[in-house]
């Protein structure tokens, strides 16, 4: 999600853009709800982990 945030800025900056401020606005909007979306995801698997296991999930290498 990192890499998609990074390179959805990398095209908004472009000077090829030509779709608007409003649409780089929802577009912005839009992927930061999908990063939110993914901490979330993140979050409740960890959650999931514990509950079944017992044990916390060890720290996914980065």
């Amino acid at each position: 999600m990192d890499r998609l945030h990074r390179s959805l800025f990398k095209a908004l900056m472009d000077d090829k853009w030509k779709h608007g401020i409003e649409t780089a606005v929802d577009v912005t909007l839009c992927g930061r709800y999908y990063e939110r979306y993914a901490d979330h995801a993140v979050s409740v698997a960890k959650r999931l982990v514990f509950l079944v296991t017992g044990e916390h999930p060890e720290p996914a290498a980065s």
